[in-house]
């Protein structure tokens, strides 16, 4: 019996298309116009084409140093959406989200490397403080030299390895500014400072950091401020050499330098200016906004 069946219809596959030739002609101009982006695309760039010249506006990054009790933690509260990394108990009279307390240097940087890589909606790290971070890593820096303090690597040893390791944290903390405020907060202390200019020594405000450390943090942040409450001297006659201090109601913020107190600012801040964040972040803003 003979098979009488039809045989299949089989269409004709499609050549490949090898050249902007072959498409159809209703695509050659979009295929063209993409073939001439991407030949431009390909072409060295000159390191001039990438010049920019308009203010560039990022996140809040910046010291906020300041005496005990001045106020500096719950300043960084109002700021929006915090998180705390905390190496001190100055939180728990807030209601404000906070990681455990950081003991060990690795516990600080597991709490930076989830808040780098974890899906969060928090707008503002605070780090608190950088004094009692500076303990964790002097620790650190003796553990990993098999020595008990710092003293004991010999002159200034141990300070300068305390040192690189500011290095790397700075990097990354300047690094996440470019997404969240980072506020840093210090405690603040009087030293006795020898300037050649000057014919005899001064005291001044300054972080309670050991000098090589603070000065990574002073090169790398845009603002470090200085946070007190307003004083007066009250004088009992004009020519008296002393007076004595009057403590006022009001918290101020030095953003520039003055006598006595080690300020900078990148913004042209009003100095000194209303102790509050709402006050910085809109002096901020104008600045950029001018």
């Amino acid at each position: 019996m003979n098979d009488t069946t039809p045989p299949l219809l089989t269409e004709e596959q499609p050549k490949p298309l090898s050249t902007v030739a072959d498409l159809p002609k209703t695509w050659q101009p979009f295929a063209e116009r993409v073939k001439a982006q991407e030949a431009e695309e390909r072409k060295p760039k000159s390191l001039l084409s990438t010049i920019t010249t308009k203010k560039r506006r990022r996140p809040f990054f910046g010291v906020i140093c300041g005496p005990p009790g001045v106020g500096k933690t719950t300043f960084a509260s109002k700021a929006p959406k915090p998180i705390f990394i905390q190496t001190e108990r100055g939180t728990d009279q807030l209601t404000v989200a906070r990681f455990p307390l950081v003991k060990t240097l690795n516990d600080y940087k597991a709490q930076i490397q989830t808040l780098v890589n974890e899906p969060h909606d928090f707008e503002t790290i605070v780090l608190d403080s950088l004094d009692g971070l500076e303990i964790a890593i002097w620790k650190d820096v003796c553990d990993k030299g098999k020595v008990l303090s710092m003293e004991d690597f010999g002159y200034g040893r141990g300070f300068t390895k305390a040192r690189e390791c500011w290095v790397q944290i700075m990097e990354r903390l300047s690094s996440m500014s470019e997404r969240w405020n980072v506020i840093l907060i210090a405690h603040a202390q009087i030293k006795t400072i020898t300037d050649p200019a000057l014919s005899v020594p001064f005291d001044q405000w300054r972080m309670r950091l050991h000098e090589k450390s603070a000065d990574v943090v002073k090169q790398s942040v845009d603002s470090l401020l200085f946070a007190n409450i307003s004083q007066v001297i009250n004088k009992e006659n004009p020519k008296a050499r002393k007076g004595r201090a009057i403590v006022g109601e009001e918290r101020e913020l030095w953003t520039s330098p003055v006598s006595g107190i080690e300020c900078k600012n990148r913004f042209g801040l009003l100095n000194p200016m209303p102790f509050e964040w709402d006050d910085l972040q809109e002096s901020i803003d104008k600045f950029h906004d001018a």
